[in-house]
């Protein structure tokens, strides 16, 4: 389980820090009864809503079963391979244990564990059961029906009732989930339950084809009636009879590990196509751990089972049979512009003189070491609609690039998460120098980089955004360069509202055909690629590594931990 709130940028993460809300949630085109349903839509002047967790949270999208290899020596020199437990990782503790307040992938890992929701995506953004055994949806509605026996972790039965009491937490105007808009829409939404037909219905202010497809993001898993009474020990995992997944949390300590224990009356599993082998562990042991070249020392000695890697020490795996990896999209890197009045990149001719002067193989060998995948959107390509069209980016043209940029005061503030000490950021600043620019790079920590961002607006020109797709739909990779700006409540970074990608947005999200919802989409990504609105760069890649005799899927690029299982 990989977290990276201390390498991603991710709308969704920084949000919470700052008082305002981004997230990493970008979408697919989702299944209703078999029937896709999904896009998004904007109203004029509506709030954005956060992806991350960014919108948030992650080269291609990877999908399928990444399970260890054979054993070998390596295994065996690793001592043994524990028969009912799992050994894992989080890069930092959860922020949360309470579904509304998740925000980034170490909160999404423990959510898995922990919370049902109704739905689920299986690969290929195939929307199948989770509590739900089926669903009718309409672009303002959706009606749910909620299978028999599954239980709480106290034995309370999960009736449509128990459902939708959850669910009317995170709908709530004053919900404290970042996610709600990318779910629900901005307006208002309506929860009720009909527990003699076994049904949820959920009623929106406005057409949103992204509800079912959102119905399987964590913010949305379903919290038993002794964890709404008391919230507060639900944030911290303090009630066991909380829970609505396959794990309780069975023992915490801040800073070193969690353990999560399996229920013996759990049966109710996510009704997922794709073949799931193994069997669950009783015991999932996850460890608290940033450094990657520690945590794979920990993997090649067999103190780990599974971990989620970044950087160069994912080469240490490359030819061990002993070991399986994937490599998953942590994030998608792209330029984003201030696009307020006064900045220079109000002027497309300059916004297009920078994207002229950067060489996207070398920005991708100075963040990534090369590993990342090269994008042709802002959304990474497992998101329905992302564009393949590589006819829409801007080519690299450094004389063009000079004529325009020479003299240009540029002010730039770079995450140092981006590369070895900010190296993707120096790449950028160094490429518009060589331009000409007279450019300003400050290369801070995660946090300065979030705050000067989203608080001190007047103090930066141009950054490299990261965005964590956690929802993967279209709207949820736009969400923080369209919209209402962050200084009105919004979680738009860039400043500009942009009305003719918002009205296109709300057209998709009245359209249930998917070739006609792409259509409206790619003319979307016209706009801002075309107008370099955003200049789309690469992934910011990790590493699924698995011993062998374990195994987990990863979906739509994601790693989904309640798919961990033992296959010795």
């Amino acid at each position: 389980m990989d977290h990276i709130l201390d390498q991603q940028v991710f709308a969704s993460v920084i949000a919470r820090n700052t008082r305002t809300r981004i997230g990493p949630i970008e979408g697919p085109l989702v299944t209703q009864n078999h029937q896709s349903t999904a896009g998004i839509s904007a109203r004029r002047g509506r709030r954005l809503a956060p992806l991350a967790a960014a919108a948030a949270v992650i080269a291609v999208a990877a999908t399928g079963c990444t399970t260890g290899g054979g054993t070998g020596p390596g295994a065996a020199a690793a001592g043994q391979i524990s028969t009912d437990t799992i050994r894992t990782v989080l890069s930092a503790d959860p922020t949360s244990f309470a579904p509304v307040e998740v925000r980034n992938a170490d909160d999404y890992a423990a959510n898995r564990l922990l919370f049902s929701t109704l739905v689920r995506r299986d690969e290929n953004n195939k929307i199948v059961s989770d509590l739900a055994s089926k669903w009718d949806i309409t672009p303002t509605q959706g009606t749910f029906t909620i299978r028999g026996g599954a239980t709480c972790s106290d034995g309370t039965p999960i009736t449509a009732g128990v459902v939708a009491e959850s669910l009317k937490v995170f709908a709530a105007p004053d919900s404290k989930s970042s996610f709600r808009p990318l779910v629900l829409g901005d307006g208002p939404a309506t929860v009720t339950a009909d527990d003699a037909a076994g049904t949820v219905t959920v009623k929106l202010a406005q057409p949103w084809t992204d509800l079912l497809q959102g119905m399987s993001l964590h913010a949305t898993g379903i919290v038993c009636p002794a964890g709404l009474k008391d919230p507060k020990a639900l944030t911290t995992g303090d009630v066991a009879g909380a829970f609505s997944g396959p794990y309780t949390l069975s023992k915490k300590q801040h800073g070193v590990a969690y353990t999560f224990a399996l229920r013996d009356d759990y049966e109710t599993w996510p009704a997922y196509e794709t073949k799931i082998e193994g069997t669950p562990a009783k015991t999932i042991e996850a460890s608290v751990n940033a450094n990657a070249s520690a945590i794979s020392n920990e993997l090649l000695t067999g103190t780990k089972d599974i971990a989620n890697i970044r950087g160069k020490d994912t080469t240490r795996f490359d030819g061990n049979k002993d070991f399986s990896t994937q490599v998953i999209p942590q994030g998608s890197l792209y330029m984003m512009f201030n696009e307020r009045p006064g900045h220079p990149f109000t002027d497309p001719a300059l916004r297009r003189a920078l994207a002229q002067a950067l060489n996207v193989t070398a920005f991708n060998q100075a963040a990534s070491g090369g590993l990342g995948e090269i994008y042709s959107s802002f959304a990474h390509p497992g998101v329905p609609c992302s564009n393949k069209d590589t006819g829409l980016l801007i080519k690299t043209d450094p004389a063009a690039a000079q004529k325009a940029l020479a003299g240009v005061k540029i002010r730039m503030v770079g995450a140092q998460i981006f590369g070895p000490n900010g190296a993707a950021n120096t790449y950028v600043a160094e490429a518009l120098r060589a331009a000409g620019a007279d450019i300003e790079l400050r290369n801070v920590d995660l946090a300065t980089w979030s705050t000067d961002l989203t608080q001190k607006l007047d103090t930066w020109d141009v950054t490299v955004m990261g965005g964590i797709n956690a929802g993967g739909t279209m709207y949820g990779a736009l969400s923080t360069v369209i919209g209402t700006p962050v200084e009105k409540g919004g979680l738009n970074w860039g400043g500009l509202e942009n009305q003719p990608v918002l009205d296109l947005v709300s057209k998709a999200m009245t359209q249930t055909d998917d070739a006609e919802r792409c259509g409206t989409y790619q003319e979307a990504q016209k706009i801002m690629i075309g107008e370099a609105h955003v200049i789309p760069l690469a992934s910011l890649p990790s590493q699924v590594t698995i011993r062998s005799g374990f195994a987990m899927h990863t979906m739509n690029g994601q790693p989904d931990e309640s798919t961990m299982r033992i296959t010795k």
